[in-house]
């Protein structure tokens, strides 16, 4: 394997590692570390990124979750926590990051670091094109997890990991570990369950000084010593649908919609609909979700087409769980039912009724 310490400065490397980190545990750290081993880069910049939209409310805020990044690499000086994204007061895309580590290393090559489901994603991020020709990329991939096909290869050169810093032109790399298989909500939820944070499950996991916070603050709502696991009849529609997307998003699920179907239906608030690349996945997108709602104490009232595989609903009351093969969710068209001249002709129909 090729040694990189004496590269010439401008083949020298910046990582960016984006994330919501929440919380920031050992699974990104010891992924982070194979990979640093590897490539030797100057320094990684881990940037916090804000929580998508669809996911507002469901643990950690941005503060908090800074916080928790900047003590786990406290001791790292080559890993610098980053909140460059989360300062940035308009809306935040990946391509203005780069631009601003761009001016601030004008003398050095840039390498991105993602996670497959976000690589396969990538054609849909804005302004791609031009992103895929200004960094080095670097995909984080479980072994065995294909990434072959994705549209980006058609177009881009790959090359080794070994050699990725030696390439003058934008390329990118696959990096296969087994250090980054930690579930952030597997993670959440033993978190939100626990009486005493410092269980050794969450020592595996956590970092001490991450531990130490999360008790000091209570910013996952850990019941204390004394009380009973938190009442679950208390998660409103949006705790429950958050849940339902972390979970699916876990496991993988593709293009992961969230309809509010609040003001036009009467049996549930949030209709999640979700795509899985087989029967086997749809099954498994629907089991995880299942899992992890029980463990959080919301009991799903039915889950429907296990035994098929092509097209499973788990209904947990306010929130509606679809997982599809690409396929049948194509020729059904869910989505298509709820459109905007669909809630507009259910309202007509209400004020027509009610009048």
């Amino acid at each position: 394997m090729m040694h990189l310490k004496d590269q010439h400065a401008s083949h020298k490397l910046i990582g960016i590692f984006g994330g919501t980190f929440d919380p920031i545990h050992f699974g990104h750290i010891n992924a982070l570390n194979q990979l640093q081993r590897q490539l030797n880069f100057e320094r990684v910049h881990w940037v916090l990124s804000a929580r998508p939209p669809h996911k507002n409310g469901t643990s950690a805020n941005s503060a908090q979750r800074f916080e928790m990044l900047q003590l786990a690499l406290s001791e790292m000086p080559d890993y610098i926590a980053d909140d460059c994204e989360i300062r940035r007061a308009e809306k935040s895309y990946t391509i203005d990051t780069i631009e601003h580590f761009k001016k601030l290393y004008p003398e050095h090559r840039l390498c991105l670091i993602i996670g497959g489901d976000s690589f396969i994603k990538l054609p849909t991020w804005h302004r791609y094109t031009e992103l895929i020709e200004m960094v080095h990329i670097v995909v984080m991939a479980r072994p065995g997890y294909k990434l072959e096909n994705s549209e980006v290869l058609k177009t881009r050169k790959t090359c080794s990991l070994e050699l990725l810093a030696e390439q003058q032109n934008a390329s990118i790399a696959f990096f296969e570990h087994s250090r980054f298989d930690i579930s952030s909500t597997r993670l959440r939820a033993e978190l939100f369950a626990q009486k005493n944070v410092s269980s050794d499950l969450l020592k595996d996991w956590l970092p001490e000084k991450v531990i130490n916070y999360i008790q000091a603050t209570q910013s996952y709502k850990i019941a204390p010593d004394n009380s009973q696991e938190r009442p679950m009849s208390n998660m409103n529609p949006e705790q429950i649908k958050n849940h339902v997307v972390d979970a699916v998003e876990d496991i993988k699920a593709n293009d992961v919609r969230v309809i509010d179907i609040n003001d036009i239906s009467d049996f549930a608030d949030y209709m999640v609909v979700v795509s899985g690349t087989s029967d086997t996945h749809v099954r498994a997108i629907a089991r995880a979700a299942s899992d992890q709602l029980r463990k959080l104490g919301v009991k799903p009232l039915s889950e429907n087409g296990a035994d098929i595989g092509e097209w499973v609903l788990v209904d947990f009351g306010d929130v509606v769980l679809h997982v599809m093969r690409p396929e049948v969710r194509e020729y059904y068209d869910l989505e298509k039912l709820w459109d905007e001249d669909v809630r507009e002709l259910v309202r007509k129909h209400r004020e027509q009724a009610e009048g």
